[in-house]
């Protein structure tokens, strides 16, 4: 009787060892393979020899990659902006037609015009953007650090150009 009650204890620790072994392979596997996208915004850019774009003006590009192991459909991709202003979101309309990225596909490039951008100067660092894909997952880039402040968020060349400075002011009112 001890023989096959040895077996038996034998039996069910490798199936014990074989099922907990199974189960940490499959939690490994899930999420190994699910979707994964990298976000990345890079502000006062050059472009040349394109009819499409200026080349004497600075352009922000946005970076749309899939890193992991399903494919992702991106629904639309926009600018997201800190509270307080008018708008919550920028539409980039390159990036509402939508595009499937599997794995190891080229980066997905959009444009973005940096004029007009000046009015959020004073938060440009919690501008960030925003990528939706079809699931109504969302993805999101980090932060710009304090070392890569975009052109059009210096401040003083902002001030000069849009408020008028005290003198001007008083210069303006005597005449």
């Amino acid at each position: 009787m001890s023989d096959t009650s040895t077996l038996n204890d034998v039996a069910t620790g490798i199936g014990i060892v074989f099922g907990f072994s199974g189960f940490i392979l499959g939690l490994v596997s899930h999420f190994r393979d699910r979707a994964k996208v990298t976000v990345e915004i890079q502000w006062d850019m050059s472009i040349t020899d394109n009819s499409a774009y200026d080349p004497n003006k600075q352009w922000g590009v946005v970076r749309v990659s899939n890193v992991g192991r399903k494919p992702i459909y991106i629904s639309h991709v926009a600018l997201k902006l800190p509270k307080g202003y008018d708008h919550t979101h920028l539409v980039l309309m390159e990036g509402v037609a939508g595009q499937k990225l599997n794995e190891g596909d080229p980066a997905q490039v959009y444009i973005v015009d940096q004029e007009g951008l000046e009015q959020y100067f004073k938060n440009w660092r919690k501008i960030t953007v925003q990528v939706n894909d079809t699931t109504g997952k969302v993805w999101r880039s980090k932060k710009l650090k304090r070392n890569e402040k975009p052109s059009w968020a210096n401040y003083l060349k902002i001030k000069a150009k849009i408020i008028p400075t005290k003198t001007m002011r008083n210069s303006n009112a005597k005449n």
